[in-house]
Parts: structure tokens; C-alpha cells; sequence
């Protein structure tokens, strides 16, 4: 069987196990669905085939050859928006590369094993003919992938950087105005002592802002956050920042609810970093006339924390990368001034690098019915069975 039409034939055996492989490239594949796995695959090796079955001159081939045709701005095919949605979904680069040469020797392996289940002949001309056809329509497809998700990494990186000049640019001009005013005679003290605050609470935002930078710079070096464990209590740790929050943002509502034995091994700054990151989200996009809520528990041989917030739900395209840095999805995908002068999009990232870190866990689930929640979820040492070892709640 030639293998153009090979592939025809099993086209679904060959996308269900080419998904299968794509669910193995974590953590972006986690919590993806069937569909969204599988995407595009059947419409790309449909048109392998496709162009397989046609007639390809001398010229032809020397132009695929060096590429001169892989990448159609005038066409969106089914390889370049595959491109675009495994941007989206949070795959890297390297995961996107690993698809396509899993495609290819998947397929060469399963038509190799039907040739000679059939007897047939897999090294004349005619079939290293259509396997050289068959590998220039594989990388014709993962050229246009990578052109189309080389462009989504530009546009988020563009985005990234207006951003982050709008959210400076934002408390810089606090501090100057509130310098101005200080610099007036005869300014109240009541009207001094504001303006002052002002600037304290536009330097903390500021000093936000860089901090997050700093750690994703560390991390996209390979450093990782540093995380330096000790025992501590998360009781504490949740005061302190809810308390912090509270103090920026004096309008919100916060409910703190805390049961059980909250001792855990890790590093006080940075969990308190990573709660406050989860408070001021709850703040950005939660509604403002309800409560955030926030809720620790010990149950059996974990901590549960939770930071919770009523308001629009967040759509599951977003919730699949809403840890990733520097990826738009269609909820992230305004205008720098409707967005937060507090956020630069680095906030839950930082939440789950120091929560992997203290080898925990971060999940969000988002419903209009109770709102947004962030679930983390720490090891705790082992303490001693009785009444008060566990809360059930």
C-alpha cells in the first residue's frame, strides 16, 4: 500500500497515538483535554497525504528543499494554528518539535510494519520516493508550527513590555504628583502625612514589580527561586500577609479562616511572597463588593490554603496557562490601560515556582457559582494521631 494512501486509511490510529505521546509532555499536557491534545493532527496528515498524491517537479522539490515555501503568510493552515494553540496551552518550544518527530516515526513505523505483515517491498525507488515526499511534507508542517508559534512568543513578549512600561509608569507619576503636593507651603499635615503614603504604598508596588521580574529572570536562567526550609507556622504566615494586603488595599473585604495544627517546613518570605501574590489576583479581579476569602487547614499529612474571590469566572482557555509567563490568552488579551497598575502577569507564575519549591502543589478551579479559588497544598511533617491532628471541613 502506497503510504500516502497508508496514512488515509489510519489516519485515527496514528492521531490517537500521536496524542497519547503529546500527553506525556508535561506540565502543559496535564490538564488538557482529549480534543485539545489531538487538535490539529488529522487535518495535517490528511494534507501530507494529500500533497504526497501530487505531482512534484524538479523545481519543486529543490524549492522545499531549502525551505523557501514553509512558511505561507497568506495561508493559515492546520500546522500553523497548531502552532499558535500549543503557544497558548503553554508548550515550549522543544515539546512542539517532539511532536512532529514523534508523527513522523510513528507513522514510518506502523506502514513499515504493515509492508511486511503484506509481504511488500519498503526499499524500492518508489517507496523511498514517498518517504522523501512524506518527511518534506513533515517539515513543511513543523516549519509552519514554529513560524506561527515563534510569532505568538513575539506578541506576548511585546505585550509583556508595554505592560510593564504602563505599570511603572503608573506609580511613578503617584510619587511625582505626591512630591509636588509635599513641596507646597503651608500644606496641611494631615494632607502631608497622605501624600506620603501615597508614595509608601506606589514605592511597594513598584518594589512588587521588580521583585517579580528579578525572580523570573532567575528562573528562565536556571537558577530557580531559592527556597530555605524551616519549621513555621502557616498561621502566622497568613496573618502577615492578609494583613499587608488588607493595609493596600483598605476597601476589600477579607475573611481569614484557619483550623488545625498549620505547621509546615518552609521558607516564611516565601510563602509569604506567594500568598500575597494570590491576594493582590483576588483583589485585581475579584468582585469588589464581596469578601476574599482565605482558608487554611490541616488535613492528615498536608496544609490546605485557599484564597478565594467572587466575580467573572475565568474561561478554561486561560485557566490551562494561567501559571505560564509571558502568554496571552483571550481574558489577558486588553489593553494595557484597562489592566491592573499592580500586575505585570508574573504574579501566579512566582506562586508556583516557590510552591514547587517547597515540593507542594497549586491548582485554581473557577465557576460562576463560587467564584475563583486557588487550592495550594504543602507537606507537612508528621505529628502525632489524636482529636486535634485533623480538621474535617
Amino acid at each position: 500500500m502506497a503510504l500516502s494512501a497508508f496514512i488515509e486509511s489510519h489516519v485515527d490510529l496514528i492521531v490517537a497515538e500521536w496524542t497519547a505521546f503529546a500527553r506525556t509532555l508535561q506540565p502543559s499536557a496535564k490538564t488538557m483535554s482529549e480534543m485539545a491534545l489531538r487538535d490539529h493532527g488529522r487535518a495535517i496528515l490528511l494534507a501530507i497525504s494529500q500533497e504526497m498524491e501530487g505531482l512534484q517537479s524538479e523545481s519543486e522539490r529543490s524549492t522545499r528543499s531549502r525551505g523557501a515555501d514553509s512558511c505561507n503568510d497568506e495561508a493559515q493552515t492546520a500546522a500553523s494554528t497548531h502552532g499558535e494553540l500549543r503557544h497558548v496551552a503553554g508548550f515550549d518550544l522543544v515539546q512542539l518539535v517532539s511532536e512532529f518527530r514523534a508523527m513522523r516515526a510513528r507513522v514510518l513505523a506502523l506502514w513499515r510494519k504493515a509492508q511486511e505483515a503484506a509481504d511488500a517491498d519498503d526499499s524500492g525507488p518508489r517507496a523511498i520516493e514517498e518517504i522523501a515526499r512524506f518527511n518534506e511534507g513533515i517539515d513543511q508542517a513543523l516549519a509552519e508550527s514554529v513560524s506561527s508559534y515563534a510569532a505568538g512568543v513575539e506578541l506576548s513578549r511585546d505585550m509583556f513590555l508595554a505592560v510593564l512600561g504602563h505599570d511603572l509608569r503608573g506609580p511613578l507619576s503617584v510619587i511625582r504628583m505626591s512630591n509636588a503636593l509635599m513641596a507646597r507651603p503651608g500644606l496641611s499635615e494631615a494632607a502631608r502625612l497622605e501624600a506620603a503614603q501615597r508614595v509608601e504604598r506606589a514605592t511597594q508596588a513598584m518594589s512588587g514589580l521588580i521583585t517579580d521580574l528579578l525572580e523570573f529572570t532567575r528562573t528562565r536562567l536556571g537558577a530557580g527561586i531559592p527556597i530555605s526550609l524551616s519549621s513555621c507556622d502557616l498561621k502566622a504566615v497568613c496573618e502577615d500577609a492578609v494583613d499587608a494586603v488588607r493595609a493596600s488595599h483598605p476597601a476589600h473585604e477579607f475573611h481569614l479562616q484557619m483550623e488545625g495544627d498549620l505547621k509546615v517546613q518552609g521558607d516564611v518570605p516565601r510563602l509569604q511572597q506567594a500568598l500575597s501574590n494570590l491576594l493582590s489576583n483576588a483583589v485585581q479581579h475579584g468582585e469588589r463588593s464581596q469578601p476574599i476569602r482565605v482558608r487554611a487547614q490541616a488535613l492528615g499529612d498536608e496544609v490546605l490554603l485557599s484564597v478565594g474571590n467572587a466575580g467573572r469566572p475565568i474561561s478554561p482557555e486561560s485557566l490551562q496557562v494561567i501559571f505560564e509567563p509571558l502568554v496571552q490568552t483571550p481574558d489577558a488579551a486588553i489593553e494595557p490601560h484597562e489592566r491592573s497598575k499592580t500586575s505585570i502577569g508574573l504574579g501566579l507564575f512566582i506562586v508556583r515556582e516557590i510552591i514547587h519549591g517547597h515540593r507542594g502543589s497549586v491548582a485554581v478551579e473557577s465557576s460562576m457559582a463560587d467564584g475563583t479559588v486557588f487550592t495550594v497544598r504543602l507537606p507537612c511533617p508528621a505529628r502525632p494521631s489524636g482529636p486535634d491532628a485533623v480538621i474535617r471541613g
